[in-house]
């Protein structure tokens, strides 16, 4: 069971085609209500944990929906900022959102729609409430029975537009402007737009530093996802391998000289190297070139680490394959063998674009 929402908590209900298409601007923004201690919760309505499902095995899809369920499963856990609709946590008569009601068929689509429209205004009843969605009827239909929305119109869409909506402009001045993602729509990006918004707010950040350490190319894009995303799931199978072991380390003192570096830190501040590591203490793993533990880097933080488009073609399919074998090596390795192919698809469409060498 998830802890009950407080009374004074904003509700954000979130549209799939968010989640696909603007991961990160959502992580931005709950990494950023939980800093500043702030009562909003983003509710996920039950269809959209389906709808996440469904995309898992489609090509160019599969990638961001895998992404966002690892990332919700891992958000729902912690009780604190991301919430899934509970099964009576609906308008519906039955008490039950599964429920078909007498009557009701308006084909998949709009059944769907019409599940998300019935979680906000569950909790519209009781709280203030937003929907965050880029589908124009559903957004309409919702503003119709009075729930505000945050429709992303643009490229720039970021979590200082989520926190203008929210807060209003006061309190989103302190949030982050927008700066690249890799989506379906990336190929050659440019240097991030500093037009302001027609609300009178940058849409970017603060300093032009900012712009110039972060990457616009599609592969250093997609090499900063692949590491996030990995790096977890390397995490969560050290978790089911070690049965608890892990969670020891680090405490209770640091150990001899002789005990490897991450059994002298706690789980939580493990990089892909230490998870690698560790995993082949359990079981060796060939060795590839470059190593999977290099190749999950980020730029610059370590020896040989590189931006992704430093990276040429064949550094790409062999980091991804020794990322393929730890999979295999291990049963409970199949959220890595099973996103190779999801990261594969995207790897080969940006290689086979006309790229500028370099980015920012």
């Amino acid at each position: 069971m998830q802890d009950a929402l407080s009374e004074q908590s904003t509700i954000i209900v979130v549209d799939t085609n968010i989640l696909l298409e603007f991961l990160d601007v959502l992580q931005t923004f709950v990494s950023e209500i939980e800093q500043r201690g702030l009562p909003v919760v983003l509710i996920i309505p039950g269809v959209v944990i389906y709808e996440l499902d469904s995309q898992k095995n489609r090509d160019g899809l599969s990638w961001f929906a895998r992404r966002a369920s690892t990332w919700l499963l891992r958000k729902v856990k912690e009780r604190r900022s991301v919430k899934g609709q509970a099964l009576e946590e609906t308008c519906k008569a039955s008490r039950n959102w599964k429920k078909r009601e007498p009557g009701e068929d308006l084909g998949m689509e709009r059944t769907n729609d019409s599940l998300i429209l019935d979680c906000c205004q569950y909790f519209f009843r009781q709280r203030r409430t937003f929907l965050c969605s880029r589908d124009k009827i559903l957004a309409v239909e919702a503003e119709s029975v009075g729930i505000s929305t945050i429709f992303p119109r643009r490229g720039s869409f970021c979590s200082r537009d989520i926190a203008f909506t929210v807060f209003g402009q006061a309190t989103a001045k302190t949030f982050s402007g927008h700066y690249p993602i890799y989506s379906n729509e990336s190929k050659e990006p440019g240097a991030p737009a500093t037009m302001p918004d027609d609300d009178g707010m940058d849409v970017d950040d603060d300093s032009a530093m900012a712009q110039v350490i972060r990457p616009s190319h599609a592969l250093d894009l997609l090499h900063l996802q692949v590491i996030e995303y990995f790096s977890q799931l390397l995490l969560d199978l050290v978790s089911a391998v070690g049965h608890g072991e892990a969670q020891s380390f680090g405490v209770g003192g640091v150990g001899s000289r002789h005990t490897p570096s991450y059994a002298r830190k706690h789980m939580t501040l493990w990089a892909a190297s230490d998870c690698v590591e560790y995993l082949n203490s359990k079981k060796p793993c060939p060795r590839s070139n470059p190593r999977v533990e290099v190749f999950l880097m980020k730029p610059y933080e370590g020896r040989g680490a590189r931006r992704g488009q430093d990276w040429s073609r064949r550094d790409w399919e062999v980091a991804l394959k020794g990322l393929a074998v730890i999979g295999e090596q291990w049963e409970a390795g199949s959220a890595i063998r099973e996103s190779i192919p999801a990261v594969q698809f995207h790897v080969s469409r940006i290689f086979s674009l006309p790229m500028r060498p370099t980015g920012l």
